[in-house]
């Protein structure tokens, strides 16, 4: 079995967001889940270390999900996101500990969460400068900001400009 690299970062840093290193693309990634859980929302930020927004995407799905999976989904969307984009050195970010549990098991889990994991797993082996983090929720806000924001559109959203999120983005900086 491969193994999938794992970054847990030191729970003292994470309550705000940090920079990536220099050559390194930060991407926080959110979701969950809307009207008695039938509508999955989710939103991915990806930042360069000088912690511009280069992409950020929300988007939904009609499912009946738990929240693990809907996070396990955003997870696996921002990877392939990340990989049609040409990116090559990424720290995926997110707050679900669960999640980073099962992707650095060696437990194979037979459900739809498991598969989820799975196919996780797969892209991250195939992209060995690829990193999965555990954050604060704290850490996370822009990511859950953009998860938010996917209620106002009806169909998957790219956002190139951060208007609509700007002062909590900026407030990251400093």
């Amino acid at each position: 079995m491969q193994r999938t690299k794992h970054q847990e970062q030191n729970l003292t840093h994470t309550s705000s967001w940090v920079k990536p290193p220099t050559g390194t693309t930060k991407c926080n990634v959110d979701a969950t889940m809307f009207d008695n859980n039938t509508i999955m929302r989710y939103g991915m930020c990806f930042r360069n270390s000088l912690g511009q927004l280069l992409l950020g995407n929300s988007g939904f799905l009609l499912s009946f999900a738990t929240v693990l999976e809907a996070k396990s989904i955003a997870l696996l969307e921002s990877i392939k996101t990340s990989i049609s984009n040409g990116m090559h050195t990424v720290l995926f970010e997110t707050d679900c500990k669960s999640l980073i549990d099962a992707l650095t098991s060696p437990a194979v889990h037979i459900s739809e969460f498991g598969n989820l994991v799975s196919q996780c797993r797969r892209r991250l082996s195939s992209n060995p400068n690829y990193v999965v983090s555990f954050v604060k929720r704290q850490a996370n806000r822009v990511a859950h900001t953009i998860t938010r924001a996917s209620l106002s559109h009806s169909n998957p959203y790219t956002f190139n400009d951060v208007p609509s999120i700007y002062s909590l983005f900026m407030n990251e900086m400093h």
